[in-house]
């Protein structure tokens, strides 16, 4: 009569097969990442010829130079549940509520910057101090003025400068991606105060005006595409 096996002859049973596994068992070498050829449309801005960078109306000088462009690699990643082999599930440390997982990688190529960004230089020459409360800033892309979002101009409205006093302020404007490929790009400053009288009210205004050539050129980059990756992960 044959005698059951007890739990410890079990246990041992058991772990000599998850030796004998993990003995013949050979990592496999990482596989080698793979490339891909990306594309990505490149801004560039020039003035147009009629219009000056530098403008000095009133005792104010304002000059105005547009942002370069340069192609920035970013990767996105996604997980998706698949089932794990027996070496996986067996060798591969876990909890029991974890679930097993692919996690695969997807290059991009992006602009950077993604807006419309531009330097202004602002030189008070006035005997007053320059008050940006009040100015009215608008983009026109083709003709066309376009929404953007007030705190992409909120350095310039809040800026205070003395008397012979200057400073730099960046003003963004719309995403890249939604000018077409060949535009005319306007940027204007209305209202910008240049004169009060002793009372304090405004006896003087001025508008600046400025127009660039937005033009896109195609650019190929071959990029690195790292291995999907297969894991435990926390539910």
């Amino acid at each position: 009569m044959k005698r059951p096996v007890g739990r410890a002859a079990l246990c041992t049973a058991l772990v000599m097969l998850a030796c004998a596994v993990a003995q013949g068992y050979k990592k496999k070498p990482d596989p080698e990442p793979t490339t891909a050829k990306l594309t990505v449309k490149l801004p560039s801005m020039a003035p147009l010829p009629e219009t000056q960078q530098s403008q000095d109306k009133g005792g104010l000088k304002i000059t105005v130079a547009p942002a370069s462009y340069n192609v920035k690699e970013e990767s996105l990643s996604s997980l998706r549940p698949v089932n794990p082999s027996f070496k996986e599930a067996l060798l591969m440390p876990h909890q029991q509520t974890d679930v097993f997982a692919e996690r695969s990688f997807t290059p991009l190529l992006k602009v950077d910057p993604d807006r419309l960004i531009f330097q202004v230089h602002i030189s008070n020459q006035m005997s007053r101090v320059f008050h940006g409360s009040g100015i009215a800033v608008q983009f026109s892309v083709t003709g066309k003025t376009v929404a953007i979002d007030p705190s992409g101009y909120g350095d310039l409205v809040n800026a205070i400068i003395p008397p012979r006093g200057e400073q730099t302020i960046l003003v963004l404007g719309p995403r890249v991606d939604s000018i077409p490929d060949s535009s005319t790009v306007g940027l204007f400053f209305y209202d910008v105060v240049t004169n009060t009288d002793t009372a304090g009210n405004v006896t003087a205004k001025q508008n600046f005006e400025w127009y660039f050539s937005y033009r896109t050129q195609q650019v190929e980059k071959e990029v690195s595409v790292p291995p999907a990756q297969r894991l435990w992960v926390r539910r």
